[in-house]
């Protein structure tokens, strides 16, 4: 018994010692100016080898932050030699989205643990990303490259959401600008279901320079330019404010990309916000107008068969019945699209065709 006990202590020993060399190592390669293909290398192995032993709490947070740090450690290592490839990790939404909350959880570890080893230049390298997540969106915006601005707001966002709304914001409204309605759709979702949204408050002021109003990224930023004296006419708005125009958006975008249910769901959502918006009374009347369009968008060529086969009484009949199936089928759509828009010459002329056919004479007089 006394033999195994000691052999127990000795492992723990050992896998101490192992865990302290591990994190010497990583300690100083992180700590270098220039880190060399060698120290990468160095950098994995220690990694690996300390996530696989960490036994304590704190060993376990710095290894895990070393660990996700190592792509963020190579892509510095590389500057300007750095490929698209390096980049591509770099900007990977997964990456971010755990970049940002390792650093969050060792700055809040080490704030309950009353030893401060690394949230201070944790918190500056934060603020660091976060610019160069914001310079690189800010850039592509200016070259006019609507998508791949909307893609780096967004990683912006993913990296730090607690205070990054803005940046989801901005996104969404940029895919639309590019004219990307699938990658609008998913940003306008993740708007849609964010704590900005729901929680959110925007600071606004006025800069006398330009003497339009401008939105601050946060309350501490509004706050100083106005003590400096640089703006004034400061205010805040709650970002649920704008929660009926993003409804109206997802909805709008849902019919842009053509789909039905998704488009039937969010015009229900948005409609209760904006009972009489002239923009969301259009897209329903064009979700129904297409759906009953759709049954007789072929309907010329039918109609051409028909009279082609006005001999042959069997196909003739056969092809009749057809045709008023179709018009039968999309009866309800052209009615509903001629209850929201009773102007329309198009939908007009095929609703009084479909009451004329399916013998509905005293409703086809009706429409004029």
């Amino acid at each position: 018994m006394k033999q195994l006990f000691l052999g127990v202590v000795a492992l723990i020993s050992i896998t101490t010692f192992g865990q302290k060399d591990e994190l010497k190592v990583l300690k100083k390669i992180y700590n270098k100016d220039v880190i060399s293909n060698e120290d990468l290398n160095n950098y994995k192995e220690a990694s690996d080898k300390l996530n696989a032993i960490a036994s304590s709490e704190s060993d376990k947070v710095y290894a895990k932050l070393f660990k996700v740090m190592y792509t963020a450690v190579e892509f510095d290592s590389k500057g300007a030699n750095a490929t698209m490839k390096d980049k591509a990790k770099l900007f990977n939404p997964d990456f971010l989205a755990e970049y940002g909350v390792t650093i969050d959880k060792t700055i809040a570890f080490e704030k309950k643990s009353g030893k401060k080893i690394y949230s201070d230049d944790l918190i500056r390298k934060k603020y660091e990303f976060r610019d160069f997540l914001y310079g690189n969106a800010s850039r592509l915006f200016q070259e006019s490259n609507y998508r791949e601005a909307s893609l780096m707001f967004h990683n912006l966002y993913v990296f730090d959401p607690k205070n990054e709304g803005i940046a989801l914001n901005n996104s969404a409204e940029l895919a639309v600008q590019a004219q990307d309605y699938l990658l609008a759709e998913k940003f306008y979702e993740d708007l849609k279901e964010s704590n900005y949204l729901k929680n959110g408050i925007n600071y606004y002021a006025t800069p006398k320079t330009t003497g339009k109003e401008s939105l601050y990224p946060n309350k501490e930023d509004r706050d100083r330019q106005v003590q400096l004296g640089l703006t004034e006419n400061p205010r805040e708005e709650k970002m649920s404010s704008k929660k009926p125009e993003i409804y109206k958006m997802l909805a709008l975008i849902a019919l842009q990309n053509k789909d039905i249910e998704k488009t039937k769901k969010t015009l229900a959502e948005a409609k209760v916000l904006n009972p009489n918006d002239s923009e969301l009374i259009d897209a329903e009347f064009q979700l129904y107008f297409t759906l009953g369009y759709d049954y007789l968008k072929d309907d010329s060529k039918l109609v051409d068969e028909i009279n082609a086969s006005v001999a042959d009484k069997a196909k003739y009949d056969q092809l009749m019945e057809k045709r008023k199936k179709l018009f039968k089928s999309s009866l309800p759509y052209l009615e509903k699209a001629y209850q929201l828009k009773a102007t329309d010459g198009n939908t007009k002329i095929l609703l009084r065709s479909a009451y004329e056919i399916l013998d509905m004479k005293d409703k086809a007089a009706t429409i004029n």
